[in-house]
């Protein structure tokens, strides 16, 4: 992990979306799960791969609103060793003192985020989704955490299966990609192998037509070609 200086300051980054009006009733159901297992704090983040190697975030949780423009201004979730550690694993991670950026951890320690629990949940495209349990005081001992696992799996499942898809298509809607019914069921079936011969003959309309709707999609997404667009269009969740 790379260092950084406790003061330095980082830029507002475009590429985290707060998203606290998400099923306010179902969310502060998770809060209160996350109670009862022992935790004050809990946040759900969803993860999207974007064009080259970028990535963007969209989240929800119950942190203190400093915290969440605080911990926005300065980048952290750049940094942030938890969400680098849901890009390639579904494994939880328990915190330790030495994980994370000194700059990061003083300031959690700081709102009293001292000790947490990471649950990722991943889908075929790259895609993840991320629930994070934290609180003020008390270690998570091996005994916490073999008899909780399952229980917090769960409630990241639960929470995973209700929102995943919302924050896809926040995503999509700050991103400002519209694509239409025709251009998705177009684009999903290429995804499948069809050519605009094999989609025409599907779907009854003309092939002519159906080059057209790939020519806008691809437009849409800023893609190179129609295998480009469907890759995009599978990592914004736009088909599956």
């Amino acid at each position: 992990m790379t260092d950084h200086k406790p003061n330095t300051p980082r830029r507002e980054s475009p590429q985290l979306l707060y998203a606290d009006g998400a099923h306010p009733d179902f969310f502060r159901g998770v809060v209160l799960g996350a109670r009862s297992l022992g935790f004050e704090h809990c946040g759900y983040l969803v993860g999207i791969p974007v064009r080259g190697a970028g990535w963007r975030f969209v989240m929800t949780s119950n942190f203190p609103r400093s915290w969440q423009e605080h911990y926005l201004r300065q980048g952290y979730h750049a940094i942030d060793p938890t969400i680098e550690h849901a890009k390639t694993s579904v494994l939880p991670l328990t915190w330790s003192s030495a994980l994370f950026d000194p700059a990061l951890a003083r300031d959690a320690r700081a709102i009293g985020l001292n000790h947490g629990w990471t649950q990722p949940l991943r889908d075929a495209n790259g895609k993840f989704g991320v629930l994070t349990l934290a609180r003020s005081q008390g270690a998570i001992s091996v005994e916490e955490q073999e008899s909780k696992r399952p229980m917090i799996r769960w409630l990241a499942q639960v929470v995973h299966a209700k929102l995943f898809r919302e924050f896809l298509a926040r995503h999509r809607n700050e991103c400002g990609i519209r694509l239409t019914e025709r251009e998705i069921e177009i684009l999903r079936l290429a995804s499948e192998g069809g050519t605009a011969g094999d989609i025409s003959a599907l779907t009854g309309v003309a092939e002519r037509t159906i080059n057209f709707h790939i020519a806008n999609a691809i437009a849409k997404l800023g893609a190179t070609n129609k295998t480009h667009a469907v890759t995009l269009a599978m990592r914004l969740g736009l088909i599956d």
